[in-house]
C-alpha cells in the first residue's frame, strides 16, 4: 500500500506541474485568457495552502503537489503579467485578495493551521467565481486540457490521503473543493460545448 501512496502522490505533482506548463502555452497561444483577479489572489492561496495544508495532513506525500502548484502558479503568474495578459484589479477583487491575507492573521494570532486552511478553501471558492462565470459565458475562454490534468492530480491527492488514512477528514475538504472546482472548467469549456455555443 505504501508504494501505492508514493506512486499517487507523485503522480498527482507530476500531473499538477504538467497542467501550469500546458495552460502557459494555451495563454501563449490564446486558447486560456487569465483572470487577472483569480491568478493574483491564487498565487498567494497556493503558498499559503501548501504550508497549511502540510500541518493540517501532515502527509509530505499529499502535500508534494501543492508545494508544486505554489511555484507553478508563481511561475504563471509571473509570465501572464510579464505577457501583458493581467489587469488591475477592481475593487471587488481587492476585498478577496485582503480575504486572502487575512488568512495570515489567523494562522498566526490563532495559532490554527486547520482553520487558516479552511478560510484558503473558502476564499478560493469566492476568487474562482470569476473564472467560472466567465468560462460559463464564453466557453472559448478556456482549453480544457490543463483543466482535465489538475483535475486528475487532485483525484490521486484524494487516493493518496485515503490510502494513508490517518482520521483526518478536514484534510479532503481543499482536494476535493479543487477537484470540483477545475473539473468544473473543465467541462464548460470542453469542445462539445462550444460546439453547442457557436450554433
Amino acid at each position: 500500500m505504501h508504494d501505492y501512496t508514493v506512486v499517487l502522490g507523485v503522480g498527482a505533482a507530476l500531473f499538477h506541474g504538467a497542467a501550469y506548463v500546458l495552460y502557459n502555452i494555451q495563454t501563449h497561444f490564446g486558447k486560456s485568457k487569465p483572470n487577472p483577479a483569480s491568478w493574483a489572489i491564487w498565487t498567494l492561496l497556493s503558498i499559503l495552502n501548501a504550508w497549511s495544508f502540510k500541518e493540517v495532513s501532515a502527509d509530505n506525500l499529499s502535500t508534494l503537489q501543492f508545494f508544486t502548484g505554489s511555484v507553478a502558479c508563481m511561475i504563471t503568474f509571473f509570465y501572464t503579467w510579464y505577457r501583458g495578459k493581467l489587469k488591475s484589479l477592481k475593487p471587488s477583487e481587492w476585498r478577496i485578495l485582503a480575504l486572502a491575507l487575512s488568512v495570515i492573521l489567523v494562522w498566526r494570532i490563532f495559532n490554527s493551521a486547520t482553520g487558516a486552511n479552511m478560510l484558503v478553501v473558502l476564499t478560493f471558492i469566492i476568487s474562482f467565481i470569476p473564472t467560472l462565470k466567465g468560462v460559463l459565458a464564453d466557453p472559448f475562454k478556456e482549453s480544457p486540457r490543463s483543466w482535465w490534468l489538475w483535475t486528475m492530480a487532485f483525484a490521486l491527492t484524494i487516493g493518496s490521503i485515503l490510502l494513508r488514512w490517518r482520521g483526518e477528514p478536514l484534510a479532503l475538504v481543499m482536494p476535493i473543493v479543487l477537484l470540483i472546482a477545475h473539473g468544473s472548467i473543465a467541462v464548460l469549456s470542453s469542445q462539445k460545448r462550444k460546439d453547442k455555443f457557436s450554433t
